[in-house]
């Protein structure tokens, strides 16, 4: 089975949807899956230097709404086992990041997702800039050097452009969206017993869907 998760890395939504997919993965006990992280951007044109996220957030959703925003998105993340800082947290543009997981190993693409969760959402570490993305890169086992050179030429820039596309053109608006083998979409940071269900039906789809042989 393929899952496609469309994503951004500053999305806490996303991570509790990552964790949420990986306890749904552990309780599967059917076919192979491929699990393939797709970017999406929730806002453009950010300072690469960044903004403290809840100054950010302040100025976006005005202040009286921000403390209650973030009690409930840490309150889900607690029963995800996922811990928030907010008050560190520093929002910079996400594309670099998004290019990084590209450029990562399939090996090694979970590891530096969650290095670039951790950076962003308990380390306020600025994911825009290429120097600590090499670092997020090398602690997830890559090398440090080579990463670096290679985020400061273009490599990946285009499959980065033409997947972001993708997700627009899928009519794709909020994230975490899961996608199971091109033909079943879930939208939500849903529930592992959600997820998992999305999955039994899937297959179910695929089997009643496929001519008697």
């Amino acid at each position: 089975m393929q899952i496609d998760v469309y994503h951004d890395i500053a999305c806490p939504w996303c991570r509790i949807g990552k964790a949420n997919l990986e306890a749904a993965l552990r309780q599967w006990d059917g076919e192979p899956v491929t699990v393939t992280w797709q970017p999406f951007l929730l806002e453009q044109g950010l300072p690469e230097e960044g903004v403290r996220a809840r100054d950010h957030y302040r100025q976006k959703f005005g202040p009286g709404q921000i403390d209650t925003m973030f009690d409930r998105v840490k309150a889900a993340g607690r029963n995800a086992g996922l811990d928030f800082d907010f008050d560190s947290a520093i929002r910079a543009p996400s594309e670099n990041a998004h290019r990084l997981i590209l450029l990562a190993p399939d090996e090694l693409k979970r590891a530096v997702l969650e290095g670039l969760q951790r950076a962003y959402f308990n380390e306020g570490r600025n994911i825009a800039d290429l120097e600590t993305l090499a670092d997020i890169a090398a602690e997830a086992g890559m090398d440090r050097a080579e990463t670096l050179a290679r985020l400061r030429s273009d490599e990946g820039a285009a499959e980065t452009n033409a997947a972001l596309e993708n997700a627009y053109r899928l009519g794709i608006t909020g994230v975490p969206f899961f996608v199971f083998d091109h033909r079943y979409a879930l939208s939500g940071a849903q529930p592992p017993e959600t997820i998992l269900a999305a999955m039994q039906q899937t297959v179910a789809d695929r089997a009643t869907s496929q001519p008697p042989g």
